[in-house]
């Protein structure tokens, strides 16, 4: 019989479930015979949707909104079947204790869990130390290890599926260069400047780099701007159809030389298969959302003396951009 492992998360929207793309990729690579089930609990995840074509890689079932709670087992249980099944490993990915303590009757040989400092975990967690953490996907590497042990994949690259590649070739002109640039985010604290995008774009235009923007669905006064300015840059979502905009976006990162993004569910995108990103924080401290990867480069406004991601310089970022260009 085919071994198997359930692993389970509250859900995951589209930021998370590209930063834990890595995190699928060492299951499957250490566990290449195992079936693997993902579980959400009350939320929905990108693996059954916006990312569905890349995820089918590495998880062979989906188990949406299971809605575990301890004190209504019964029903929940008669509803999902979930009495029926029994795994080689549970892989416990949140915290919350009801329902982890729900999640822990399903059965199984092993269940791992760091929920209440790992006392529900059949297998003993060793506590962290005062350390503050570089980038939060440790901890859930920490779990992985107690079922196998192995050196992690610093150069994972996404696998973007043939016939998106195919169309990109079509966009992507291999006699030119190009930049990146996604200027959007979902919160005005972490936007740089508007204007100052745009001078990064003359000056790398000027410079004979073709642009290309990211640009999400609700930036639409963003878009016509930009467009107005620079008529010739590329839109690489607008021009295919058929996938979706975080798999054009993931695909189109093979083609750049760089890109520069604000803090954003983009950038999380654009740090995917090796492309050199510039991303630019705010308030938000840079370790903690940003994977140690050596092709992912920051700037913090925090390195200026303040909170505000408007006090990052410009001189600053083409900088860093000349750097990676060099």
């Amino acid at each position: 019989m085919q071994k198997s492992i359930l692993i389970f998360s509250n859900g995951e929207k589209i930021g998370d479930g590209i930063i834990k793309l890595p995190l699928l990729n060492e299951i499957r690579k250490r566990l290449p015979k195992y079936k693997i089930v993902w579980m959400t609990n009350k939320g929905s995840t990108v693996y059954n949707h916006q990312l569905k074509n890349i995820a089918k890689n590495y998880i062979d079932e989906i188990i949406e909104k299971a809605n575990l709670n301890i004190f209504f087992w019964k029903n929940i249980s008669n509803s999902y079947n979930l009495e029926d099944l029994k795994f080689d490993y549970i892989f416990d990915t949140q915290k919350a204790v009801l329902r982890t303590i729900a999640l822990k009757r399903i059965k199984c040989l092993k269940f791992i869990s760091s929920s209440a400092s790992g006392i529900l975990s059949d297998i003993k967690i060793k506590k962290a130390n005062n350390e503050q953490r570089k980038y939060y996907l440790e901890d859930l590497y920490d779990l992985l290890n107690l079922i196998k042990t192995d050196d992690i994949q610093k150069d994972f690259e996404i696998p973007i599926p043939q016939e998106l590649e195919n169309r990109l070739y079509n966009i992507f002109d291999k006699q030119n260069k190009y930049i990146g640039i996604a200027p959007g985010a979902g919160e005005k604290n972490k936007i740089w400047p508007l204007e100052n995008y745009i001078s990064i774009v003359d000056y790398y235009q000027n410079k004979s780099y073709k642009i290309v923007f990211f640009l999400g669905p609700q930036e639409i006064d963003i878009k016509t701007k930009l467009m107005n300015r620079f008529p010739d840059a590329i839109l690489p979502e607008e021009k295919i159809s058929n996938f979706t905009g975080p798999e054009i976006v993931m695909g189109s990162t093979k083609f750049l030389s760089c890109a520069l993004s604000n803090d954003s569910g983009v950038s999380h995108m654009l740090s995917t298969n090796l492309c050199p990103l510039i991303k630019l924080f705010g308030p938000k401290e840079a370790k903690k959302f940003t994977p140690v990867n050596k092709n992912i480069h920051t700037l913090s406004a925090k390195q200026f003396n303040s909170n505000k991601i408007e006090s990052i310089k410009i001189e600053k970022v083409i900088e860093k951009i000349n750097d990676i260009l060099e």
